[in-house]
């Protein structure tokens, strides 16, 4: 079995932290699924932006159990960086990286999630889980 990774939104770490037990999905947050794809959400939105993966900074851990389940808060620069990325930029991506549907969609529902957080100026989290 893989690492599971999802990413979602919440209203505060407080709320953020509510998925360490169960993921986004068990708190009922709204979160795309990206188990055995995306790892890194910030190298996403830099190769995506075309800026620099060091202009963004580093997550912050907010919760983990010690044994195999985490939550990170993503940083305002990336969620900002991926929210602003237009179709058109979506769509040469996935041509230059030769994305599947699956993949597609994936990036697609990302720069949703990123633009959703920022329009009810929420965070940005991962949880992941071994």
């Amino acid at each position: 079995m893989g690492v599971l990774v999802d990413y979602f939104t919440a209203a505060s770490d407080q709320s953020a932290r509510l998925a360490l037990d169960g993921g986004p999905a068990g708190a009922k947050l709204p979160y795309v699924d990206c188990k055995g794809w995306l790892d890194e959400l910030d190298t996403l939105a830099a190769e995506l932006s075309g800026r620099d993966l060091s202009e963004f900074g580093d997550s912050e851990v907010l919760a983990d159990d010690g044994e195999s389940a985490g939550v990170e808060r993503m940083t305002a620069g990336t969620v900002a960086a991926l929210a602003a990325v237009d179709d058109a930029r979506l769509r040469e991506y996935a041509e230059e990286e030769l994305l599947d549907e699956y993949e597609r969609e994936r990036v697609t529902a990302l720069r949703d999630l990123a633009r959703e957080a920022a329009r009810l100026d929420q965070g940005m989290y991962r949880w992941t889980c071994a």
